[in-house]
């Protein structure tokens, strides 16, 4: 099939975020004590992490990204959850237990593989079930924003079949909140 570009779709957003950037820096951290203690905590949890994902830190190290393989989630086509998804889901929900700690967005990307409409429809479905197993599966559904980017922001060259396996993904970014900027500021982080 011809490489087509899909345009960028935003779905099912509660906290009404335009953009995956202005999710990632909402709220930004003016407190440096604050920003101190939630990146050494964040820092600490990305090492705990690194053996089950694909993990690392952005905005000074403030932020969690967890990018995970679409085809752990969809079989090939399919915008239905596969039974192996509950499992790989089940963990993220960890993040989710105390309401107010996290703000997870959810990123997912294709290849360049199909037609505009194709793979605008794709990712946009496959968002929407991810989006709808946590409504299900945990209260937290206002702590969750969605986007859907298509075959935008490949992380490799859609020139193989590995290459194209990769660039269908969902990206978790694990965004610090209220509740855990209130325990930096009462230096319960560490106890954490």
């Amino acid at each position: 099939m011809i490489a087509s570009v899909c345009s960028l779709s935003m779905i099912a957003q509660v906290n009404n975020y335009r953009s995956l950037d202005e999710a990632i820096n909402s709220p930004m951290i003016k407190d440096n004590k604050v920003r101190n203690a939630v990146s050494a905590y964040q820092t600490r949890l990305v090492n705990d992490l690194a053996d089950d994902y694909n993990v690392n830190l952005i905005r000074n190290d403030e932020v969690i990204v967890i990018t995970i393989p679409a085809d752990l989630f969809f079989e090939a086509n399919a915008t239905e959850l596969s039974r192996k998804a509950d499992d790989i889901l089940y963990k993220i929900t960890q993040f989710l237990k105390v309401p107010g700690f996290y703000h997870l967005a959810l990123a997912m990307y294709h290849d360049n593989t199909g037609s505009p409409r194709y793979c605008k429809e794709l990712t946009d479905k496959r968002i929407q079930s991810i989006v709808e197993w946590f409504t299900i599966n945990t209260n937290s559904r206002q702590y969750i924003s969605s986007f859907s980017f298509g075959d935008k922001d490949p992380i490799l060259e859609n020139n193989s079949m590995n290459n194209r396996r990769m660039n269908r993904r969902l990206v978790i970014y694990l965004i610090p909140d209220n509740v855990m900027f209130d325990n930096a500021k009462r230096n319960l982080l560490n106890k954490r």
